[in-house]
């Protein structure tokens, strides 16, 4: 079994809903974006995948929160922007573009700062 991950980051705004106090603010955050893929058997090159494929596609999925306020985006104009809702749509949004039935998605993890992260099992 072998598990690959590949970061990125996205300095977006966020204003979070039902959360009395700083989170309902107007914010932003350096956001770390982590995804890891599992796969139990490599390609007929010796990968799980290509790092530079799995990059270009996780930059391509994160690249509209760039700069912008998640609230106005779709999901998040209805879904509540938290770091657990961002790592929940990219990992949906990130299984549909690499599952297949060798390779799979298996985390995404959301860091906010170098303290707290939240992590999305799928």
């Amino acid at each position: 079994m072998w598990e690959i991950s590949q970061e990125t980051t996205v300095a977006a705004a966020h204003q979070l809903r039902f959360a009395p106090g700083e989170g309902e603010r107007l914010h932003g955050h350096n956001w770390r974006i982590k995804v890891v893929v599992r796969a139990e058997r490599l390609d007929a090159s010796g990968f799980v995948l290509d790092f530079n494929d799995l990059g270009a596609k996780l930059r391509g999925l994160v690249e509209p929160y760039e700069h912008v306020f998640l609230n106005e985006l779709q999901p998040f104009d209805d879904l509540n922007p938290t770091a657990e809702n961002i790592a929940l749509v990219v990992s949906q949004n990130m299984s549909a573009m690499v599952n297949d039935d060798r390779v799979k998605v298996v985390r995404v993890e959301v860091w906010e700062n170098d303290w707290c992260c939240a992590t999305y099992h799928s």
